[in-house]
């Protein structure tokens, strides 16, 4: 008897909880009929944007940095072209000094220098020797370098020398760094300081990379005021055109400030029809939900096909993110908060600009900490969780911010990480290992 109690209870406590589970669900999602999940809707939009056509402009390779590479570099020559020393010292035979040693040094006639930057035109003969310095060519017959520590200058044009040299010790050898025909970089990648030097060093002055896609921003409602000292109080400043500008710029493409639109068809579908006319891809912030001056949505649709693919999506924060594309242009309308505009930006504009630059994903360097204090998740969403990480005797740990509202700015500017939270995760308790996107510098 007792056991039958104890499963109904069991059964009434699994009822409670999906009722509740569906209660969260419906507060969350009030107004949308469907809410595609994260990797739906990412995979929905990509397919639609397809394989844009990728076009080239030729630069300078001093003006190359952070831009995509057109073409795959193969070299065509040897780096370095010439044997050269590694070190100061003296070019010798190594046979020459094989039994060389404090005890019982070898002296060796030196019959000249080579010159840094010049070509040594000397070939060492048996017990000979050549001065060289770092980056100096190794002259013919020698194969081996010894440390100018362990020599010593006679009268005579002599050098002594105390320690043996095995063939090819101290010597950067001819392409040892680079070979011709050898692939330097790939199609794609994104221009490091790093690579200019070696573009330089096989003699390439211009590159062709991929042409900057250029990305309108464009904010609405009539809340919204530029920037002064002097806005009133009921007004609220756009910063979102400038966030967003500044993160379109950091991945490589061209930001376009289109304007401000108030809450009035109109005037969005004019700034809406002036950025396809002169973009490549659009974002809008706010109008983005199902209310009634909730006016981007509509006006998306009347630009042309296919439209809007996605309206909703389960994500905490931006759930009123809208994807789309019309005449082949991807168009994002973002909500409104700064806050939920960035988090729809790193979902999935930046997985967009990967793909109309022909590049890999720029993506935040993960690291594993301790999570300091509980996280609670609405399931069926994926959740961004905001935290501060912390470096401490026993490792990292990462603590969430008190407040995580997209209404709040200071939930990220706070925050020096990000853990996210999967679809099929309730809750993550204090004590447990997360892995956490690094977004800034890590205090102690």
């Amino acid at each position: 008897m007792l056991a039958r109690w104890i499963g109904v209870l069991d059964i009434y406590d699994n009822l409670l909880v999906q009722i509740a589970t569906v209660i969260r669900l419906e507060d969350h999602h009030k107004g949308f009929q469907n809410l595609a999940s994260v990797s739906d809707a990412l995979r929905v939009f990509l397919d639609a944007v397809g394989s844009p056509r990728i076009q080239l402009e030729l630069v300078r390779v001093d003006r190359s940095v952070g831009r995509v590479l057109g073409d795959h570099v193969i070299a065509n020559q040897f780096i370095p072209q010439t044997d050269r020393a590694a070190m100061d010292g003296y070019a010798v035979r190594s046979s020459d000094v094989q039994d060389a040693s404090e005890a019982n040094p070898v002296v060796l006639q030196l019959v000249g220098e080579s010159e840094v930057g010049e070509t040594c035109k000397i070939r060492v003969q048996v017990n000979q020797a050549v001065a060289v310095a770092t980056g100096s060519s190794v002259p013919s017959g020698a194969n081996a370098v010894v440390m100018v520590e362990r020599t010593k200058i006679l009268p005579g044009r002599k050098v002594s020398v105390f320690s043996s040299a095995a063939h090819g010790q101290n010597i950067s050898k001819r392409g040892e760094d680079v070979k011709p025909r050898t692939l330097v970089l790939n199609r794609g990648r994104r221009i490091r300081h790093e690579d200019i030097g070696i573009l330089k060093a096989l003699g390439v002055e211009r590159i062709r990379v991929v042409r900057r896609p250029r990305m309108a921003v464009i904010s609405t409602g009539n809340e919204l005021t530029k920037l002064s000292k002097h806005h009133r109080p009921d007004k609220i400043v756009d910063i979102n055109r400038s966030i967003l500008s500044g993160m379109i710029g950091e991945l490589g493409c061209v930001p376009v400030d289109v304007g401000l639109a108030r809450d009035d068809e109109k005037e969005i579908l004019a700034l809406l029809k002036k950025a396809l006319r002169s973009c490549d891809a659009l974002i809008v912030t706010a109008g983005s939900s199902v209310g009634e001056k909730d006016l981007v949505p509509r006006c998306v649709n009347r630009l042309g096909r296919p439209g809007m693919l996605v309206h909703g999506v389960a994500m905490r924060p931006a759930m009123p993110t809208g994807l789309a594309v019309v005449d082949g242009k991807p168009i994002l309308s973002l909500p409104g908060f700064p806050i939920s505009a960035i988090f729809g930006f790193r979902v999935f504009v930046r997985p967009l600009i990967a793909r109309l630059l022909g590049s890999e994903e720029i993506v935040d360097p993960v690291v594993r900490a301790v999570l300091k204090e509980r996280i609670s998740n609405s399931p069926g969403f994926r959740a961004f969780v905001r935290v501060t990480l912390r470096r401490t005797l026993d490792g990292l740990v990462a603590e969430p911010l008190k407040i995580q509202r997209s209404s709040v700015l200071m939930s990220l500017v706070a925050a020096n990480g990000i853990v996210t939270v999967q679809e099929d995760v309730a809750v993550i308790e204090a004590g447990q290992e997360v892995e956490v996107a690094v977004i800034g510098e890590i205090a102690s």
